[in-house]
Order: structure tokens, then sequence, then C-alpha cells
């Protein structure tokens, strides 16, 4: 257990060290004011809906999923690949620090889903005191099962199905008895508990989870050692050669192959405007214009780290071309990217009921792209 508190307490260290570099960053800023609209789009939302809402049914789908996109960490280095061999048969107690902190993690996610479901349910369900616990006890036994599945090597489609009866039984308003499928994974997981440390395995989730922590880091602080996760994309990658590369400009090639293959850029504009329009949806025509911005803004924020990285990392770096060039190459995809996504939910928003503020919703968001890219320079 020494080694594995050694290695929590380094963990630790890095999480305050880049806290301190996020609570000083613009975009954490962004996110309180989106979290605060958030809430009170949500607590309309909750006033207006019935009994007649499927909360049941959406509670059987988030049970369904929980188990589902898990990142454990288990602080295994390249080195102890190494070191670590003459110790595996004397280990255990690293092994049982690493279960419980992903089992603590784990619920930790399944509580902050409950502060979301739990109103709904509330609101749409005549759920009794212990049936509303049944619910908690439910949520946060997948939400561990399914992250201690990736711990032990047992594959996450084994799990899904005691998720499913879960689900089932809420659905045919057996919720006091949900908990009991629940339970069933934990047997599966203890007969195929690893007795040994799967080093190489171990490794490859500590590398995943890690980079996903420095993903989310570089939001806010420039992280050029963080690696990026791309795509194949033949489509837009043909289309791209056709109408770019024919034009010799080798920066907004490059770049534009990078915006479009990567998961930091494309996929996150595609991800954040689906959530735009669920929030747009769900705010009953509160103020509805003014989500376009906020969540524009949002997307911004991110592209700026995302071009240092690409600086570091990228072959265009190579290429005989000026930094002005650099910038202006990326600066024309992602000035052309954020205004198709500032259209979209413009539009959407005038579908929800927007008037007056879906014009100054879209001045505001074209002064924030703005202003975002001109801080590439």
């Amino acid at each position: 257990m020494n080694r594995f508190t050694s290695r929590l307490g380094s963990w630790m260290e890095e999480v305050v060290k880049y806290s301190r570099y996020v609570a000083n960053g613009g975009l954490l800023f962004t996110l309180y004011f989106t979290l605060i609209y958030g809430a009170f789009v949500y607590n309309n939302f909750l006033e207006r809906v019935d009994g007649a809402f499927p909360g049941v049914w959406i509670a059987a789908a988030v049970l369904f999923i929980m188990p589902l996109g898990h990142r454990p960490r288990t602080f295994i280095r390249d080195a102890d690949q190494v070191f670590l061999l003459p110790e595996l048969g004397e280990i255990r107690s690293y092994m049982i620090g690493v279960r419980l902190f992903n089992i603590a993690f784990a619920a930790l996610r399944g509580l902050l889903v409950l502060l979301v479901l739990l109103p709904l349910l509330v609101r749409t369900e005549s759920y009794s005191g212990v049936e509303v616990l049944a619910v908690v006890v439910t949520m946060l036994m997948l939400s561990a099962a399914g992250r201690l599945a990736k711990v032990e090597g047992v594959r996450e489609w084994l799990i899904l199905p005691f998720a499913f009866g879960s689900g089932v039984l809420l659905l045919i308003d057996w919720t006091l008895w949900a908990w009991v499928p629940a339970l069933a994974p934990f047997i599966l997981l203890h007969v195929k508990r690893n007795e040994r440390i799967p080093l190489l395995h171990w490794l490859v989730l500590e590398e995943k989870s890690r980079a996903q922590f420095e993903r989310v880091i570089s939001w806010f602080v420039d992280l050029p050692t963080s690696k990026e996760e791309v795509r194949e994309r033949r489509l837009l990658t043909r289309l791209l050669e056709k109408r770019v590369l024919r034009r010799v400009d080798a920066s907004r090639y490059v770049y534009g192959l990078r915006i479009l293959r990567s998961n930091d850029s494309l996929d996150l504009i595609l991800r954040l405007t689906v959530v735009a329009l669920i929030v747009m949806w769900m705010s009953g025509g509160w103020y509805v214009g003014f989500v376009t911005p906020l969540f524009v803004g949002l997307t911004a924020l991110q592209l700026v780290p995302l071009f240092k990285r690409l600086e570091a990392v990228s072959i265009v770096s190579w290429l005989p071309v000026t930094r002005d060039e650099r910038i202006e190459g990326y600066s024309w995809w992602a000035m052309r990217l954020l205004i198709a996504q500032s259209t979209v939910l413009v539009l959407a928003s005038i579908a929800f009921g927007a008037t007056w503020d879906a014009a100054v919703g879209f001045v505001l968001s074209i002064t924030v792209i703005r202003y975002y890219l001109g801080r590439l320079k």
C-alpha cells in the first residue's frame, strides 16, 4: 500500500498544480456561466413537466449506459514493466488500492448523474424514499461495475445485460428490486479478478486515462506534449484534397486535414452543438438566442489551445511557411467552422421560439469568434 499511496500522492499534487492554472483560465468562467444558465434552464424545464413525461424511460436508458465510457486510473508507469517484476507476487495491497480508488471515482460519476436525474424522477414519478434510495444504489453499483470491468480486463458488454435488467425493473415498477441485477456483475468480477498485476493492460489503461486528463487540461493551459486521437474520414479527406490541395496552399491543407480528422476539433464542435440544441429545447423559449454565443464561445476557447498543440506536433511547422501563414491557415478553417456552428444554432434558436435575441446572439457570436481567434497571434 505504501507504493500506491505514494503514487496517489503524486497524482494529487499534479491535479492541484494544474487546478491552479485552470482557476486562472478564461474557459473556467465560461463554464461557470454555462452551468448557471443550464441550472436555470433545467429548473424551468422541470416546472413544465408532469407525470406524462417519460422520466422512467430516461432513467432506464441512463442505467443502461452507466457502465460505459470509463477511463480508470492505475498509476502504472513504463518503467514498472521492469522494476515491478520482482514484486508482482507480493503487491496485492497496490491492486486493492487501485480498485478502491476507481470505485470511489465511479461513485462520484454516478452521483453527478443523479444530481440531474433524481429531480426529474421525483417530478414525474411517485417514488417513496426507499425507492429513491434503490435508484441511487443501483446507479452507483452499475457505475462501479463498469469501471472495475475495465480494471479486471472484462469486456463491457458482459455488464450491459445486468444494466438492462435493472432498467427493465424500473419500467415494470419494481424499483425496490432494481439493485439485484446491478449486484450480479460483482460476482462475475470477483471470479475473473486479477491475482497479479497485468502490467501491459494496466499501462494501456493509464495512458488512455492520462491522455483524457491532458486533453481536458489543454482547454485551459498549453500542453504541447499531450497526444491527439485522429480518425481516417476518407470522404472528407478526399473533398479536402480536391478543393484545397489543388490551390497549393500547404498550411490550409495540413490544418484542414488535422481539424477534420481530430477528435478534439470537428468532434468537439459537433458534441457542443448537440448539447446546445438540447439546452435550447429544454429552455422553453427563455432567452434561447443567448445559448448561441455561449456555446460558440465555449468552442472557440477550446480551439485556441488546439492550435498551440498542433504547432508543436504537426508536420506543418516543418514546411517552408511563416508563422503568420500558419495562423492564417488555421484561422481560415476555425472561422468558417465556428460561423457554420453559429448559423446552425441561430436557426435552431428561431425554431425554438427566439425573436430579437437570435439576432443579438449571432452578433455576439461573431464578436466572440473574432476575439478568440485574435488570441492566436
